[in-house]
C-alpha cells in the first residue's frame, strides 16, 4: 500500500516536471529564438543568447546580432537615453563603447564585432548595413557618415530597393566630407536607379532648379537660416517633403529636403522652384553595367517580412498573411483554392536585365490538388503576359501542363526552370534539380513573336494570392534568377 502511494506520488511529480519543462523550456533552435526576439524588439535578450566574445558561423545569426546592436545603439542615443543600457555595455569586454562629440551632444557608438564576419556584398551584410544607417538617431561626425556612405554606394540595392532607398535618404540628410569623383558617380547612378523604382521614397524625385539665386535653407520654412543659393539648371534629388503647404512668389507647394550633387550638400528648398525631370538613362545604364556580374543572380527572399505589409520590392494588391518560420528561415505561404475560392490577386517583382533561369526553393503542400505558387511573366506593351505557371501538390511539381512526380518525402525542394531557346511565339524551357534534368521541352504560353525577336520586354516573378488562408499552402523560401 505504502509502495503504491510512493509510486503514485513519484508519477505525479514526474508528470509535473514534464509539464513544467514543455511549458517553460524553449526547445527551438537558437537562430529561431534570436529571430523571434529581434522581431519582438527584445534586442538585449538576443545578445544574451550568446556567450560573451562568441562569434557564430551562421549568416542569419550574425545578421541578427549586428542588427540588434544597431537598434540598441539607437536606444542609447534616444531622447531619454538609457543609463542602465550604457552601464551594461561598459561592462562587456567584446563590445567597445565609443563616445563621439557632436553638435547635439555626445553620441554613444557600439563597435560591432559581428558585422565584419558577414559575407561582403551578401544579403545579410546589406541588411546589417542598412539597419546601422537607419538606426542613426542624430547627426554623427562627418567622417563616420562618409564611411557609411562609401560602404553603401558599393552595394547593389536590387532585391531590397525600398529599405536601401530609405537608408540612403536618411544618410544624405547628415553633413558628410566630400567624396571622390568615382564615388560621386556611383552615388548618382544609385540615386537615379532608385528614382525609377516604384515603391521607393525616391520614386520620381529627380528635378532641376527653376529660377536664379533660389534660397536653400536649414529647415522647412523661410524662418530657417539660409545655407546657400542655387540657379537653374542645377540638378537635385529630393529625399523628403514637409506636409505643410505654402505659397511663395505666386507658386503653391511644399518644402522639400534635397541633395544637390554638384555641391555634395543637402538642404531645404521650396518645391515651387523645382521642375520634375526623368531619371537619367545614361546613369542607369552605368549602374546596370557596374553590377553586371551581380546581375547574373538576383535573390528574392522574405527575411525581415512580417506579413503585415507587402514584401519589399513587390507591387500589386497584397492580401496580408502571417509569415511562417521553418528551420531558421522565413517562408511566404501561398494558399490553395478552397471551394469556390480562386486566386484573386497577385503581387509581382519586376526584374532588370536578361534572364534565362528561375530557381525556386519551397516546401510542398499536403494537398493532393496542385497549388499554383509562382507565375513567370513577360511585361511588354504596358501589360503582363503569362509565360509559365508553376504549381505543386504533395507528390508533384507542375510547369504549365507538364508534371514531374517527386519522391513523396515532404522536404524542402530546390528546383530551377531553364529558358533554353525560342520556338516561334513560345519559349522552350526545361526543369532541373541541381545538375539533373527532370522535364524537357516545356513550352511557354503564346507570346508576341515580334516582341520576343526585338527583345523589347522585361521579366517579372509573380505570386498568386487567395482572399482567405486555409490549411493547404506551398511555403516559398526564395527565388533566384539570372543568367547561367
Amino acid at each position: 500500500m505504502i509502495r503504491s502511494r510512493v509510486f503514485f506520488a513519484f508519477g505525479i511529480v514526474f508528470s509535473l516536471v514534464i509539464l513544467f519543462t514543455y511549458t517553460f523550456v524553449d526547445f527551438r533552435e537558437r537562430d529561431d529564438k534570436a529571430y523571434d526576439l529581434y522581431q519582438s524588439e527584445s534586442y538585449l535578450k538576443v545578445l544574451k543568447l550568446y556567450k560573451e566574445s562568441e562569434i557564430p558561423t551562421s549568416e542569419l545569426e550574425l545578421t541578427i546580432l549586428s542588427q540588434s546592436l544597431s537598434q540598441l545603439e539607437k536606444k542609447l542615443n534616444g531622447k531619454n537615453g538609457e543609463k542602465e543600457l550604457l552601464s551594461f555595455f561598459q561592462k562587456r569586454k567584446d563590445i567597445k563603447v565609443i563616445e563621439w562629440e557632436t553638435t547635439r551632444g555626445p553620441y554613444y557608438h557600439l563597435e560591432d564585432p559581428y558585422f565584419s564576419h558577414l559575407k561582403k556584398h551578401g544579403t545579410g551584410y546589406k541588411r546589417a548595413l542598412i539597419t546601422k544607417i537607419s538606426s542613426l538617431a542624430k547627426p554623427i561626425p562627418k567622417s563616420e557618415v562618409t564611411s557609411y556612405l562609401l560602404l553603401l554606394v558599393l552595394e547593389d540595392p536590387r532585391g531590397m530597393e525600398e529599405s536601401f532607398s530609405d537608408a540612403l535618404s536618411h544618410l544624405l540628410k547628415f553633413p558628410f566630407e566630400p567624396i571622390g569623383e568615382i564615388e560621386t558617380g556611383f552615388l548618382l547612378q544609385t540615386l537615379h536607379f532608385l528614382s525609377q523604382v516604384s515603391g521607393t521614397n525616391l520614386y520620381h524625385q529627380t528635378a532641376t532648379i527653376r529660377g536664379k539665386n533660389v534660397n536653400l535653407r536649414s529647415g522647412p520654412g523661410r524662418e530657417n537660416s539660409e545655407v546657400g543659393k542655387v540657379s537653374e539648371p542645377e540638378p537635385a534629388i529630393c529625399l523628403e517633403e514637409d506636409s505643410a503647404e505654402e505659397t511663395i512668389a505666386g507658386n503653391d507647394g511644399n518644402w522639400k529636403r534635397c541633395y544637390f550633387p554638384n555641391t555634395q550638400k543637402t538642404a531645404w528648398i521650396f518645391s515651387g522652384f523645382l521642375k520634375e525631370t526623368l531619371a537619367d538613362e545614361g546613369l542607369i545604364r552605368e549602374f546596370e553595367k557596374r553590377f553586371k556580374a551581380v546581375d547574373n543572380e538576383i535573390r528574392i527572399d522574405f527575411e525581415g517580412w512580417d506579413g503585415k505589409k507587402i514584401p519589399q520590392t513587390f507591387f500589386g494588391n497584397y492580401i496580408p498573411r502571417d509569415s511562417i518560420r521553418v528551420l531558421g528561415e522565413t517562408g511566404f505561404p501561398i494558399y490553395g483554392s478552397s471551394g469556390k475560392q480562386t486566386p484573386s490577386e497577385r503581387i509581382c517583382k519586376k526584374l532588370s536585365g536578361n534572364k534565362n533561369y528561375f530557381e525556386f526553393s519551397f516546401l510542398p503542400p499536403d494537398s493532393e490538388t496542385p497549388i499554383p505558387f509562382i507565375e513567370i511573366h513577360l511585361q511588354y506593351n504596358h501589360l503582363e503576359h503569362l509565360a509559365y505557371s508553376i504549381a505543386a501538390d504533395q507528390n508533384s511539381i507542375w510547369v504549365n501542363k507538364n508534371r514531374y512526380v517527386l519522391d513523396g518525402e515532404k522536404r524542402r525542394e530546390n528546383l530551377s526552370l531553364h529558358i533554353e531557346n525560342r520556338l516561334g511565339d513560345k519559349w522552350n524551357a526545361s526543369l532541373w534539380r541541381r545538375n539533373t534534368g527532370l522535364v524537357q521541352s516545356i513550352r511557354s504560353f503564346p507570346l508576341s513573336e515580334s516582341i520576343l525577336e526585338a527583345g523589347k520586354y522585361s521579366w517579372e516573378v509573380c505570386l498568386p494570392l487567395v482572399n482567405k488562408p486555409n490549411r493547404d499552402y506551398v511555403l516559398l523560401f526564395e527565388v533566384r534568377t539570372g543568367i547561367h
